[in-house]
């Protein structure tokens, strides 16, 4: 893993990051989707298996840190622990007037 100190992002110049799994969305919103179909076959059990699978998956996949500013992915770095999850406050602060 490499060494980055999050001061300000390499690409905007930002200073505020997040963290967030580095998971695939679509796929989490498919699986969850397959389990929500099988409900009425399987009494709901569909989704108790997708639960403990979204469970597994979670304590499994790695984080990584998104630039609030610009959405600049950095995987498979040391995340310090300053780094906190998504925070809407902080989101709304770099939010594209329309």
């Amino acid at each position: 893993m490499s060494k980055f100190d999050f001061s300000k992002c390499p690409h905007c110049e930002c200073e505020h990051f997040y963290r967030q799994k580095d998971f695939n969305r679509a796929i989490g919103c498919l699986v969850i989707l397959i389990g929500a179909v099988f409900v009425p076959q399987t009494y709901g059990l569909s989704l108790v298996i997708v639960a403990i699978a979204d469970w597994i998956l979670y304590r499994r996949v790695a984080d990584m840190v998104v630039c609030y500013k610009c959405r600049e992915e950095f995987i498979n770095i040391d995340i310090p622990e300053r780094i906190t999850p998504f925070d809407h406050h902080i989101a709304e602060l770099y939010e594209e007037p329309e």
